[in-house]
């Protein structure tokens, strides 16, 4: 038995790929398993070569493949889908056999018409125990109220399509379907009419601990704000944020990540030159070495996101955050939210995605810092232990037995 890692999104060191692939590599040699990486064909030969990945994929799991406006789903549905099976069907035929474990950690679903594609052109005594775990929210949408969603009907077609198609030729017995979270999980199994289990996020937690507490607060409190950015992110509104917080809060600091670039410009405009002196901002994308190093040294980690597009979806920077023992700035009505308060700590929460109700969840953060750090030491243990890639892994090797 092998387990296989489809990880179309791995091209280099930026992003949570990259860790992604590293560590399940690492939990698989821990259980005494043959681990082979399926990337995107543009793969670097250094990452290549250490994580002895397969160079495969034509498309990452996020790019649009077209652009006209009314058709460009359903055409990019269909011809990522074709794509992935031509893809899968290049491959020697001892790639992928009959025992071994094939994981789509970041499942959509024209991964699904693929893997459904390739499956019927497979005879089906090679077809592998197959994972399909849904990281991306693509099928709610909001209604005017941001605490209210619904079904977006024309995607969530899709994923009853192609789900319907995979199981024409595939054993249910030998799939497992998983979400991060039980809201997600429940959305899901609603639209594929099929159990959807609630999993551990596939993200890396092997990072270093928070500092001891001795060593708090030797400098001004830093606040980060990683990833990649836009509207969604509350992008738009940090740079008013990080005014008002320095107008109130003047000593401590900020990092800020413009990723793309062209944020740099409007939150410095946003900010003003003379509260710059306490910003800044790093340009595109890190390395996992430099993000992970800013995590460790950040005392707070700003999400400022739209609450409308988390109710169901996850977040690696807030599961890393949790990881590290970092307190989150986060909106109420996600799945964040829920998280702090199943395990009573691990964010400070506001109600409106605004200027006022973000910064002043700031400042009361600030205020009782050394308090919500010192909780989040039993917290960060408990979330590095249940919701990273080893309780991932396991619970992929406990389903399939």
């Amino acid at each position: 038995m092998r387990l296989i890692l489809i990880a179309h999104g791995l091209i280099n060191q930026s992003g949570h790929h990259y860790m992604e692939a590293r560590a399940f590599k690492e939990e698989a040699a821990k259980h005494y398993l043959d681990c082979k990486i399926l990337a995107h064909r543009d793969i670097g030969p250094l990452i290549r070569d250490e994580l002895d990945a397969l160079p495969l994929f034509q498309h990452t799991p996020y790019k649009p493949l077209h652009k006209r406006r009314y058709l460009a789903p359903l055409l990019d549905f269909i011809f990522f889908g074709r794509a992935m099976k031509n893809q899968l069907l290049s491959l020697p035929a001892e790639t992928i056999t009959s025992p071994d474990i094939l994981v789509c950690s970041i499942t959509r679903a024209r991964e699904i018409l693929g893997l459904a594609l390739w499956l019927a052109r497979t005879p089906q005594n090679k077809h592998p125990f197959l994972v399909l775990n849904f990281m991306i929210d693509d099928i709610s949408q909001p209604f005017s109220k941001t605490k209210h969603r619904s079904i977006n009907i024309k995607p969530a077609r899709f994923y009853r399509f192609a789900f319907n198609l995979l199981k024409k030729s595939f054993d249910p017995d030998r799939l497992l379907l998983s979400a991060g979270g039980t809201a997600f999980a429940q959305t899901m199994a609603g639209i594929l009419n099929h159990p959807v289990e609630d999993f551990p996020l596939p993200v890396q937690h092997e990072f270093p601990v928070v500092r001891p507490e001795n060593q708090f607060f030797e400098q001004a409190p830093l606040i980060a704000f990683l990833g990649w950015m836009r509207e969604r992110k509350g992008s738009d509104l940090a740079g008013p944020v990080i005014r008002r917080v320095l107008q109130q809060h003047p000593c401590c600091r900020f990092f800020l990540q413009a990723n793309p670039i062209c944020w740099e410009k409007r939150w410095t405009d946003d900010i003003g030159q003379n509260a710059m002196t306490r910003v800044h901002i790093h340009r595109g994308e890190m390395t996992q070495e430099e993000y992970q190093n800013t995590m460790s040294r950040a005392d707070l980690v700003l999400l400022p996101y739209l609450s409308a597009g988390y109710t169901l979806q996850t977040s690696g920077i807030f599961s890393e955050a949790m990881a590290m023992g970092k307190v989150s700035i986060i909106p109420e009505g996600t799945w964040m939210a829920d998280m702090t308060k199943k395990l009573g700590g691990g964010g400070v929460l506001y109600a409106r995605h605004e200027v006022g109700a973000i910064a002043e969840a700031i400042l009361k953060a600030l205020e009782h810092l050394p308090q919500l750090t010192r909780d989040m030491q039993g917290i960060s243990s408990m979330w590095r232990e249940s919701m990273g890639m080893k309780a991932f892994v396991q619970r992929i090797l406990d389903a399939a037995g």
